[in-house]
C-alpha cells in the first residue's frame, strides 16, 4: 500500500514538472506592447485652427496583439483607435500621448511634442484648398493687413470701361508678398516654367472662388484684395492674381479684353502666356473646346483661363479669334 502511495505521489510530482514547464500553472511572462505613431497636421499647416491627424498603425505586440489604443492629446481632451484626428482650436505646445495595450493587460505609451503656432500680429491667415491631377492640394500663407488695408482703400469708380488692368499688376508695393507666393507655388510646381504655368493657373482657377460684380459694374481687385477675400473675385480680379504670380517670378504675359460673344463689345479678360511651338502641339483640349494657341508679334501665346473653369492651359471654349481680342496689356 505504502508502495502504491508513493509511486501516485511521484506520478503527481511528474505531471507538475511537466505542466510547469508547459507554463500551464506557472504563466510565462507577458513582453510589453510598443507604443510607436505618426502624426501630421491637415494640410501641412502650422497655424491655428489646425487638426491634427495620428496614425499608431506601426505599434507592435511581439508576443500577443493590442486590444486597445487610448489617446491624450495634452488639451484636455482624449480619443481610442488606431487612426484618430484631432482639432486644436488655440495655439500652444500639447504633448500628445500614446497608450496601447495587449491582450494580457500589458501598457507601452509613448508622446511627442506638437506645436501649433499663433498667426502673428498685423497679419491675416489665409488657407487654400484646391485639386490637380496629383490630388488634393493645400497652402497656407500669411498675408500684410495693412498692405491688405492699403488697396482695400484705394478710391475706385464702379463703372464699367474705366479701368486700365496693367495697374493692378503694375503697383510694386505687394511685390514681395506675390514673390513669396509665387515661390512656395513653383517649389511645388518642381521648378521649370511650363510646369509653373499649370500649377499657378490650377491654384487661381481652383482655390479662389469666382464672384462676379453686380451687373453693370466693374470693380477690379489689387492681387491681395482677391487673396484676402474669401468670396474670390471674377475675371479680371483672378486674371490680375494669375499674371501677378507670373511676372513676381520673372515672366511675361498679356491680359486681354476680349469679345466671347460675337457682338464687338469686350466682356471678358483673360490672360495669354508665351509657350513654346512644343507645348503648343501637345495640349490637349476637353470635347467641344479649341485649341488656343495664337501667334502674335513673331510669339506663341496660349489662353489662360482663371475665372472658376477648370480649362487647361490653352485651351479655347468660345473659339476666339485675334480679332476678338479688343484690348491687350504686355506685362
Amino acid at each position: 500500500m505504502a508502495k502504491r502511495i508513493g509511486r501516485s505521489v511521484a506520478i503527481s510530482f511528474f505531471i507538475a514538472g511537466v505542466l510547469v514547464l508547459a507554463g500551464c500553472i506557472l504563466p510565462t511572462s507577458n513582453a510589453l506592447p510598443i507604443a510607436r505613431f505618426s502624426s501630421h497636421a491637415l494640410g501641412g499647416y502650422a497655424y491655428a485652427p489646425l487638426t491634427l491627424l495620428c496614425d499608431a498603425g506601426t505599434s507592435t505586440d511581439p508576443d500577443g496583439r493590442i486590444v486597445a489604443y487610448n489617446w491624450d492629446f495634452g488639451d484636455g481632451e482624449t480619443g481610442t483607435g488606431v487612426t484618430v484626428s484631432h482639432a486644436y482650436a488655440a495655439p500652444g505646445t500639447f504633448a500628445v500621448m500614446l497608450h496601447v495595450r495587449d491582450n494580457r493587460n500589458g501598457v507601452h505609451s509613448t508622446e511627442t511634442q506638437i506645436s501649433v503656432l499663433q498667426t502673428p500680429a498685423g497679419q491675416i491667415l489665409r488657407r487654400y484648398q484646391w485639386t490637380t491631377q496629383d490630388g488634393p492640394q493645400y497652402l497656407e500663407t500669411l498675408l500684410p493687413e495693412a498692405l491688405y488695408q492699403h488697396y482695400y482703400n484705394q478710391l475706385r469708380q464702379p463703372f464699367y470701361g474705366n479701368y486700365d488692368y496693367d495697374d493692378y499688376v503694375l503697383d510694386p508695393l505687394d511685390d514681395p508678398t506675390l514673390e513669396d507666393l509665387a515661390g512656395t507655388l513653383w517649389t511645388r510646381a518642381g521648378g521649370g516654367y511650363e510646369a509653373f504655368l499649370e500649377y499657378a493657373l490650377s491654384f487661381v482657377q481652383g482655390a479662389i472662388a469666382y464672384t462676379p460684380d453686380p451687373a453693370g459694374v466693374e470693380y477690379p481687385l489689387y492681387p491681395l484684395e482677391t487673396l484676402v477675400n474669401t468670396a474670390g473675385g471674377d475675371c479680371e480680379d483672378t486674371t490680375i492674381l494669375f499674371v501677378n504670380l507670373l511676372t513676381a517670378r520673372g515672366y511675361s504675359a498679356l491680359m486681354a479684353h476680349v469679345d466671347t460673344d460675337a457682338d464687338s463689345t469686350p466682356d471678358h479678360v483673360l490672360a495669354l502666356v508665351p509657350v513654346t511651338a512644343s507645348f503648343a502641339g501637345a495640349i490637349v483640349c476637353h470635347p467641344g473646346n479649341n485649341k488656343g494657341v495664337w501667334e502674335i508679334e513673331g510669339q506663341l501665346y496660349a489662353l489662360a483661363e482663371t475665372a472658376g473653369f477648370s480649362l487647361p492651359l490653352g485651351c479655347d471654349p468660345w473659339g476666339l479669334e485675334i480679332s476678338d481680342f479688343k484690348q491687350t496689356w504686355s506685362l
